[in-house]
């Protein structure tokens, strides 16, 4: 049996426990049941290729579609019996089934990936799409950040694929006219889907954008990560007594008086202070698996060379890290604790010698990697940016940079 055939039986496989989850999972509500075997019998009928959906941590994506529109029954205002079906892969199909379940009026594709979301704000977004599917207009709704006119009609326009807080992200910046650049470096932030404290986060952009022409891309990463960790980050010590969360170091933090060169100290004596040691934190590795490649000496005499990605695993790692690539990765330590954030390193050995190359950040939740990047943080390319696709297509993890 061919790697392609062993796949294909695997995943039929899992796909009928992601069912059988579902049914168990719902057998406590008798209507959402009934509405989700019919909308099973719908789908295997008229749009088989929903079931070919990724499983991720046992989450099917297409059958969670399914249990998702099945408990918001209520909002179904035609019958799946009259859904013409869908002959395209599994994210057109789901959007299909979600538009002739509930539209009034046409929705963007990508907003149906809230269907299958499994974030904690996943049944929010999923209040939008209905919302706004029955005319209610998206920038009115109970957003994180604030939207006008412009933002809502850059969002509307988004491609199929971006995730709905990319795309809010993306239409934000674009409509208070950052320039490409620079919307890419903030784009390769975890702010590119974490919208919380949207007001206060605007004044950053905006003070990023009256100083485009002073700051470097390059710096815009570090900024974020400093004021992210003075002004929202709580920090987890232990003590005797116990663990203790404290609060941020600086709640008030304001962009009101700063200027780019005032900023850029206080990154860099952040930074230095991060390498002078600080409490000794641990955590538990995350499910993904180290990467390892050979590559073969084009020259006969050269030493050949092999790539690691490794996964960091304690808060002196991450010293080390940031102190070798010139990067504020030690910051990421609390996180790390938490759950929240897997940090992996990319570094080529070649004899004896070792270089760091690049330090990828993954949300373990979302399976996704966040963002990456090099000395002095430098966003990923060329082999570097190739061993990190080819990990993440490995790993099953998507990629948002």
């Amino acid at each position: 049996m061919s790697w392609s055939e062993r796949f294909v039986r695997d995943h039929r496989r899992r796909t009928d426990c992601a069912i059988h989850h579902a049914y168990a999972e719902l057998s406590f509500d008798t209507s959402v049941l009934e509405k989700f075997c019919e909308l099973l019998h719908c789908a295997r009928k008229r749009a088989a290729r929903l079931f070919e959906a990724p499983i991720v941590n046992g989450r099917h994506s297409g059958v969670d579609t399914l249990v998702n529109l099945s408990r918001f029954r209520g909002a179904h205002i035609r019958p799946a019996s009259d859904w013409a079906g869908s002959s395209s892969s599994w994210r057109p199909a789901v959007s299909s089934l979600a538009r002739h379940l509930i539209c009034e009026y046409r929705v963007p594709v990508f907003l149906a990936s809230c269907w299958y979301a499994t974030d904690s704000a996943a049944d929010r977004k999923r209040e939008w799409f209905i919302a706004h599917s029955n005319g209610v207009s998206f920038r009115s709704l109970d957003l994180p950040v604030v939207m006008t006119r412009k933002m809502e009609h850059i969002f509307l326009a988004s491609q199929d694929h971006l995730p709905i807080e990319h795309a809010i992200r993306r239409a934000e910046l674009l409509a208070l006219g950052a320039p490409s650049e620079l919307m890419r470096a903030i784009l390769s932030t975890r702010l590119t889907t974490d919208l919380r404290h949207g007001k206060f986060w605007r004044t950053v952009w905006m003070f990023l954008i009256d100083n485009a022409g002073d700051v470097d891309p390059v710096h815009v990463g570090p900024m974020i990560d400093y004021i992210q960790a003075v002004r929202h980050e709580r920090i987890t010590i232990d003590t005797p007594d116990g663990t203790v969360r404290l609060d941020p170091p600086q709640p008030a933090f304001s962009m009101k008086g700063r200027t780019v060169q005032s900023m850029l100290r206080l990154v860099h004596t952040w930074h230095r202070s991060l390498g002078a040691g600080g409490a000794a934190y641990s955590w538990t590795r995350s499910p993904f698996e180290p990467f390892q490649v050979a590559e073969p000496s084009r020259d006969h005499p050269e030493m050949p060379r092999r790539w690691l990605m490794l996964e960091l695993t304690n808060s002196a790692q991450l010293r080390s890290e940031g102190a070798a690539l010139h990067h504020c990765v030690a910051s990421y330590a609390d996180r790390c604790y938490r759950g929240v954030s897997s940090i992996w390193s990319l570094r080529v050995w070649q004899g004896e010698r070792v270089q760091h190359v690049l330090t990828v950040e993954v949300d373990p939740k979302r399976r996704t990697v966040v963002q990456a990047r090099g000395r002095a943080n430098r966003t990923a390319s060329g082999k570097s940016l190739k061993l990190l696709q080819d990990w993440a297509v490995r790993e099953r993890l998507k990629m948002a940079v």
